[in-house]
């Protein structure tokens, strides 16, 4: 068994954003979370799980447009709620198709696209592709079925999620960024 992923970290992305992360792997399977700041704006607040085969298995985002939280049914089913400003103020997700290896991908995140790479480590060889299917949550608090979406390794770290900006990401499925520090979560 490879050693336990508990790391911490932060850096600034192509559009000038800060993100502050951890990252931490348990019996479950791997936690992600970050903030996602622009000047001294929070753009949104993540907590992303993946199960111990990196399968997508719950989410927690907060952002201006409200909260969402999202985990799939063993019923092939994505269930939920996007609780927003305006009334009714809560709206439901219940039944929307979701596969075993169906992903969630946040527009604005780097590591909910660092866990979707992640989860396709060993399917896809550098230099090639794969389709992927899952939903998006979109800048305006929208939830998108995604029929299929592309996902390119070009190079030893380099990836791209759909029409993305490429990103890199390290051998532990880490995102790299620009002026990028690291750090563990335990003290020595």
């Amino acid at each position: 068994m490879s050693a336990l992923t508990r790391l911490a970290g932060s850096g600034r992305t192509a559009v000038d954003a800060v993100v502050t992360w951890t990252v931490a792997d348990g019996r479950k399977g791997r936690r992600w979370r970050e903030v996602v700041t622009q000047g001294d704006h929070v753009v949104h607040s993540l907590l992303l799980e993946t199960d111990i085969d990196r399968r997508f298995s719950h989410l927690e985002l907060a952002r201006v447009d409200g909260l969402w939280t999202l985990h799939p049914e063993a019923d092939g089913t994505l269930h939920g709620n996007h609780v927003g400003r305006e009334a009714p103020g809560i709206r439901h997700v219940s039944g929307l198709p979701f596969g075993r290896d169906d992903v969630v991908i946040v527009d604005g995140s780097p590591l909910s696209q660092a866990a979707l790479v992640w989860g396709l480590a060993g399917s896809i060889d550098e230099g090639g592709d794969a389709s992927v299917h899952g939903v998006r949550i979109d800048p305006d608090g929208g939830l998108d079925r995604v029929v299929r979406i592309r996902v390119e390794w070009s190079s030893r770290m380099t990836w791209r999620v759909g029409e993305g900006s490429p990103f890199d990401i390290d051998e532990a499925g880490l995102p790299v960024f620009r002026d990028g520090k690291t750090w563990p979560l335990e003290s020595a």
